[in-house]
């Protein structure tokens, strides 16, 4: 009877993975951003995990300027997910990682510093210059980075001749001399749930 009773539980805990994570959970990876999983979670699933009262529906900001179908939950906090949902509304493409409670257990989160990221990476990374749609994108090869789409963004002295000197679509090194007095920061994570 025993064993009937585990076995049914199993089955019930890989029925439904993303209704048996905790929701109180703020640890993501690549795959994975608290109880929302990749392949599991779907997006009626988020008014199920989180409640209604923290999950807004409707249309969040898209590359470009355009907009898509998704959620905000926990709006303005510290716990703040934008969820992206296919055109049909039908699957999760991406979860945006926008508060700073968020991180993976080596350390990586929103704010998390220049110097920081470098360690994580295990060097130097390049990025995508400021200034536009695609700023600030990372393209950190770290084993502890690996699947987890990163933007960093300064915090100070944007008006600068450095800053200047690090805008615009092309790489640069995170090692640039312009960087020193930015504040640079990561701003945003994003866990890609597509195919």
């Amino acid at each position: 009877m025993r064993i009937h009773r585990l076995a049914f539980a199993a089955m019930l805990f890989l029925a439904s993975p993303a209704l048996a994570l905790d929701a109180g959970d703020r640890t993501f990876q690549a795959g994975r951003v608290g109880a929302i999983v990749k392949g599991s979670t779907k997006p009626g699933d988020l008014v199920k995990i989180y409640t209604a009262a923290y999950v807004k529906l409707g249309k969040i900001h898209a590359a470009e300027g355009q907009e898509q179908p998704g959620a905000i939950i926990f709006q303005g906090t510290a716990n703040e997910l934008q969820v992206g949902f296919t055109e049909d509304g039908q699957k999760i493409e991406f979860v945006r990682i926008v508060g700073a409670a968020w991180a993976t257990k080596e350390g990586l989160r929103v704010g998390t510093t220049l110097a920081e990221l470098e360690r994580l990476n295990g060097g130097p990374f390049q990025f995508s210059g400021f200034g536009w749609d695609y700023g600030g994108g990372v393209t950190a090869r770290g084993r502890a980075l690996k699947g987890i789409g990163i933007t960093i963004a300064y915090t100070k002295n944007g008006e600068s001749k450095e800053a200047q000197r690090v805008m615009g679509d092309r790489l640069f090194s995170s090692r640039h001399p312009a960087l020193k007095n930015l504040g640079v920061v990561v701003s945003q994570l994003v866990i890609g749930f597509g195919n």
